[in-house]
């Protein structure tokens, strides 16, 4: 046997092998569109598409119309022309396809069709708290061959070795973002790459210490690094020990999350409403007995919270007095010592000169008569 026999004999039985079949990777409530390229639009023959042996639909060539088979998706595919459209596949889509007709010449032909319906899933939620475990699944069921790998953007970088599971402990903002399931065929071929984003709330943002004098007036911070896609369903402030000082609470009722403010203290000012990142508290004319830790708590649907803690100092205000004031600088009827001495010296001066002209004028009247 010739080299270029050898080489047809291959070539046929690589055909026979795959089919000549088209290989679709689409995700849950993906679409996908199946074409039967070979039969001739005017031939006036019928098309049928297969799910296995099992009819999906006819498309009758004279009148256009559609007969619908037995199969589990008849009901919900479409046909464009002479393909076929499954407008969301499911899980139970997988497998194998075929459409046959007659091409132009008369001749019966057959077009294959693989679907592989992939699974991703983000576990328990693509929203989740900080610190969450956060498990991340690539299911291609109708592949056993196919090769997942998670990377994660921007940079795709590769996460652990391939696997269709992942397991991110206790979330950080760091592995928030998107997440790429990457699908290989069984030679190694990226097939397809599906997304997913996972959203981290909080921490709660706050101070570790906030210090006002006594009077003062205490800003305490409590907020969401960013807006929050969570229902939030209670929380607020509270001193640990409690005190006598009555803090705001969280609730939510029909018109939305709103402070308990009926029963608190006329020196406490919050965040008013819409409330969703800002729980910060304002506390005016600050007293000694304020002093002390302070608890933020939000709280999540599902049992789920966060929480902050900061100490509240309140420091003495001390009377300032300024620098000595000397002797002549002290003030009398509002002006300084020093004014005052210097004019008496200037008084008693000009008597001084005074009087020694008087004596020296009267000593004189007094030799001119003699």
């Amino acid at each position: 046997m010739s080299s270029s026999e050898t080489l047809l004999w291959i070539s046929l039985a690589l055909c026979v092998a795959t089919g000549g079949s088209e290989v679709f990777y689409k995700r849950t409530g993906e679409e996908v569109t199946m074409d039967c390229p070979n039969v001739g639009l005017d031939s006036k023959r019928d098309v049928e598409w297969k799910y296995g042996s099992d009819r999906i639909i006819k498309i009758l060539g004279r009148s256009g119309s559609i007969a619908r088979g037995r199969a589990a998706l008849a009901s919900r595919v479409k046909a464009d022309g002479i393909n076929m459209r499954i407008p969301a596949v499911q899980m139970g889509d997988s497998g194998d396809y075929s459409c046959s007709g007659y091409d132009t010449r008369g001749n019966r032909t057959t077009r294959d069709h693989k679907l592989n319906v992939v699974s991703v899933s983000v576990s328990p939620s693509d929203t989740v708290l900080v610190y969450t475990d956060v498990t991340l699944r690539c299911d291609v069921p109708g592949d056993p061959a196919a090769q997942v790998q998670w990377m994660k953007s921007p940079g795709d970088e590769a996460y652990e070795s391939p696997s269709n599971t992942v397991t991110l402990t206790s979330v950080t903002s760091t592995q928030a973002g998107q997440w790429i399931c990457l699908i290989r065929d069984k030679v190694g071929t990226e097939v397809r790459r599906f997304g997913v984003n996972i959203t981290v709330v909080g921490p709660i943002i706050s101070s570790k210490a906030v210090v006002v004098p006594l009077g003062g007036t205490a800003k305490l911070p409590c907020f969401l690094p960013r807006p929050n896609s969570l229902l939030i369903v209670g929380g607020g402030w509270m001193r640990d020990p409690p005190a006598d000082l009555r803090l705001p609470t969280l609730s939510r009722n029909a018109s939305g999350l709103h402070w308990n403010g009926n029963e608190m203290s006329a020196r406490v000012t919050f965040m008013t409403p819409p409330l969703n990142m800002d729980f910060n508290m304002t506390l005016n004319k600050v007293e000694r007995a304020d002093a002390g830790v302070y608890v933020c708590t939000v709280k999540f649907e599902g049992g789920r919270s966060l929480k902050t803690y900061l100490e509240l100092k309140v420091e003495e205000v001390e009377e300032v007095n300024g620098p000595e004031v000397r002797f002549w600088e002290k003030r009398v009827l509002g002006v300084a010592v020093w004014v005052w001495l210097f004019v008496a010296a200037a008084v008693a001066y000009a008597i001084l000169i005074y009087v020694i002209v008087a004596r020296v004028v009267k000593h004189c009247r007094r030799k001119h008569r003699t």
